[in-house]
């Protein structure tokens, strides 16, 4: 609210300069004027020389003085002129900062609508019922891997329910609310996945860790591991349906550990929409 002030205060500030500076012209002209008519009254004929002298110098006298004015002129209307430029710039600058703010939601909604189409795409064996969610909090913590999703028992979530991306499997829904679930994400050191190896068909127990990875437990001495075997949920116990991709294993992240690592589906930073398998756990069963 500061700049239009100083703005209005200038432009009246300049329109005053100029009128006094052409006022003080003005003045500076009138007395002369009024010197010369008092010169031609005293002694018309015998100061006609000293007139036409006098009339030369003052005439070039009031020509230097209104170059001075003139300028004056000229300095407050470049003023005007700069204080115009920089309103419009600022407008200009108001206009660009708008137009940034939409362009970066469209780019974020370009982004929202490819993941989307991603999952759409995602092929499902079993023709399996799912519901979209978005997250809308992340733990974030060293100790608990969870995350909040926008679903709950009213959009038909249960329990239990395998939470995935197009990469595969991220988590399980273990706590329900009408309208929100708890989501326990697959490196959590409290998750505990059985899989099997897609193509060599070992199986094995993934569990989270609180890292960036997960372990391969229960799995069988002296076997042969591919690189770059995925690793896929067995459904044993029901609980999960068959088929889902949890991880893929790497021996070059293997070379020196004991224990077996593998790299999960997603990296959890970036967690954002997601799709909810509506499995039913008694249903399959029957």
């Amino acid at each position: 609210m500061g700049r239009p002030a100083n703005k209005t205060y200038l432009l009246k500030l300049t329109s005053y300069a100029k009128e006094k500076a052409h006022g003080f012209g003005t003045t500076i002209l009138v007395l002369f004027s009024i010197l010369l008519l008092i010169i031609g009254k005293v002694n018309e004929s015998s100061l006609s020389i000293f007139k036409s002298y006098f009339l030369d110098i003052s005439s070039g006298f009031l020509t230097l003085l209104g170059k001075p004015v003139n300028s004056l002129s000229e300095g407050f209307y470049k003023i005007n002129e700069l204080v115009f430029l920089y309103s419009e710039n600022q407008s200009l600058k108001q206009e660009n900062n708008s137009l940034n703010k939409w362009k970066d939601l469209g780019l974020k909604l370009l982004v929202e609508n490819e993941e989307l189409k991603r999952l759409l795409n995602t092929a499902n064996k079993d023709n399996q019922k799912f519901i979209t969610a978005r997250v809308i909090s992340n733990s974030g913590g060293s100790y608990v891997k969870t995350i909040t999703i926008n679903v709950g028992s009213n959009d038909g979530v249960k329990v239990g329910n395998p939470v995935v991306n197009n990469w595969g499997m991220v988590g399980r829904v273990v706590d329900l609310g009408k309208n929100a679930s708890r989501v326990l994400l697959t490196v959590d050191i409290n998750s505990q996945i059985p899989v099997y190896f897609e193509n060599s068909l070992h199986r094995a127990i993934l569990v989270g860790n609180n890292s960036d990875l997960l372990e391969l437990k229960f799995l069988k001495k002296r076997v042969i591991l591919m690189d770059k075997e995925r690793l896929m949920t067995s459904g044993e116990g029901g609980i999960l349906p068959r088929g889902i991709p949890v991880g893929i294993y790497s021996k070059e992240l293997n070379k020196k550990k004991n224990n077996k690592l593998v790299i999960p589906s997603k990296n959890w930073d970036k967690l954002n929409i997601l799709r909810v398998i509506l499995y039913d756990y008694e249903k399959s069963l029957d």
